[in-house]
């Protein structure tokens, strides 16, 4: 099974395939490039109560990965926070529960928390927001030639 199709720029960094100018250009007019953005705006679904985190989370989403993070992700951002805020009520009533000794209750909520929480971590993986994910968007710098000292000495003198 093929992987995931990955940018002209990583392919171009990794080094491992060499593409004709032809498909070089092809390649880079197919790729979708997002423009930069300076700040992004809560979708009007969202509750007032969380629009801060949504912000908190938007802000450091642009200054990791600038060029990377569009007005289309705003709505992702927006489903982690729901979300994130749904994990949260359900934790305090599994909390409550275990309190109180009703264990069937904890074991209703908790099965609530636990899809809340696969939420989160899908909207996570998509925005980038987990190391893996961001490794996989991360493109790779190209490796500095090694120095050689011989050659260095032959340019000094060849310069004098």
């Amino acid at each position: 099974m093929a992987g995931s199709r990955q940018t002209l720029a990583v392919l171009e960094a990794n080094g491992r395939k060499h593409l004709s100018k032809k498909e070089k250009a092809e390649r880079a007019a197919g790729e979708v490039r997002a423009g930069p953005i300076k700040r992004l705006l809560a979708p009007d679904w969202l509750a007032p109560t969380l629009r801060p985190t949504f912000q908190r989370i938007a802000k450091g989403l642009l200054e990791l990965m600038p060029g990377l993070i569009s007005r289309l992700d705003g709505d992702t951002i927006a489903r982690y926070c729901a979300a994130q805020e749904a994990w949260q009520q359900a934790s305090d009533q599994v909390d409550q529960a275990l309190a109180m000794g009703r264990l069937d209750d904890a074991k209703d909520w908790s099965a609530i928390q636990d899809r809340y929480f696969k939420q989160c971590r899908a909207c996570a993986n998509d925005l980038g927001m987990t190391i893996t994910s961001r490794c996989r968007m991360v493109v790779p710098e190209k490796p500095k030639p090694e120095e050689n000292p011989f050659l260095q000495m032959m340019e000094r003198r060849n310069r004098a």
